[in-house]
């Protein structure tokens, strides 16, 4: 039962993360950010990016600006969602040895 709850949580946090991968490449194609998808990404993935972006500038370059917050944010999340899942194997391994 708990390796089950592990590995939903394990594609539940890949889940997001290709989400926000998706929101990166969708943000490179503005027409594609004004579309259902795009604005249906842009609800699922602002409140973890707003949280950077309110700290981090974006960084501008000629005519367009480098979103750096997203950049650290992807990375923040990497190193969460690795933490998270050590922990819960970490817990399991435990609750069954």
């Amino acid at each position: 039962m708990l390796v089950v709850l592990v590995n939903i949580i394990q594609a539940i946090l890949s889940i997001y993360w290709f989400l926000l991968i998706a929101t990166a490449i969708i943000s490179w194609v503005p027409d594609l950010a004004d579309t259902q998808l795009g604005q249906w990404l842009s609800r699922l993935t602002d409140p973890y990016l707003r949280v950077f972006r309110r700290f981090i500038p974006g960084l501008p370059l000629g005519g367009v600006v480098l979103d750096l917050s997203f950049i650290v944010a992807v990375v923040v999340y990497y190193f969460v969602e690795e933490g998270v899942m050590t922990v819960l194997i970490a817990l399991l391994r435990g609750l069954s040895g």
